[in-house]
């Protein structure tokens, strides 16, 4: 059986890529990749999943666990589907936006691999302003639990 780091070198070979080339595409370092490869270090499961989705086999072909590439099944591609034409209807909005309609136009001009990586820091930059508000939105643990009230003792009247 394969480790993961042999069945990492051999897709990005596959893809004709260097260490680099895929680090760049990734975010990475190189060293970081070379160290995969080499099986002197493990990527944590965020990184395994940006792997696994990069040369779309599944994470656990990639840890090993199966020989099965393919990662989605026909009807999960299918509910990716409706995903992109429910997102597609709000082109518009983002189109007519000038802080996006420029970086738009650009879109066409990259490889696959670069929308890929285009795409997969759009969704995590999403997740990243989601959990923010999500965070804004929920009570502050002093309002959750409020420090006990000092109970006052009535004070008694003056004559």
């Amino acid at each position: 059986m394969q480790s993961l780091g042999e069945r990492l070198a051999a897709l990005r070979k596959e893809k004709r890529l260097s260490q680099a080339e895929l680090a760049k595409l990734l975010n990475m370092g190189q060293s970081t990749i070379a160290m995969y490869e080499r099986n002197r270090r493990t990527p944590d499961p965020a990184t395994l999943n940006r792997l696994a989705d990069f040369f779309n086999v599944s994470a656990d072909y990639l840890l090993g666990r199966t020989d099965k590439r393919k990662r989605l099944k026909e009807e999960s591609r299918r509910q990716g589907e409706q995903l992109i034409l429910a997102r597609e209807e709000q082109l518009p909005y983002l189109v007519t936006d000038h802080r996006f309609a420029g970086l738009l136009k650009r879109v066409p001009a990259l490889s696959e691999e670069e929308k890929t990586l285009l795409a997969e820091g759009w969704e995590w930059a999403l997740r990243v302003i989601e959990n923010k508000k999500k965070r804004c939105s929920e009570p502050s643990r002093k309002e959750k639990n409020p420090p006990p009230q000092k109970e006052i003792p009535p004070q008694k009247e003056i004559p």
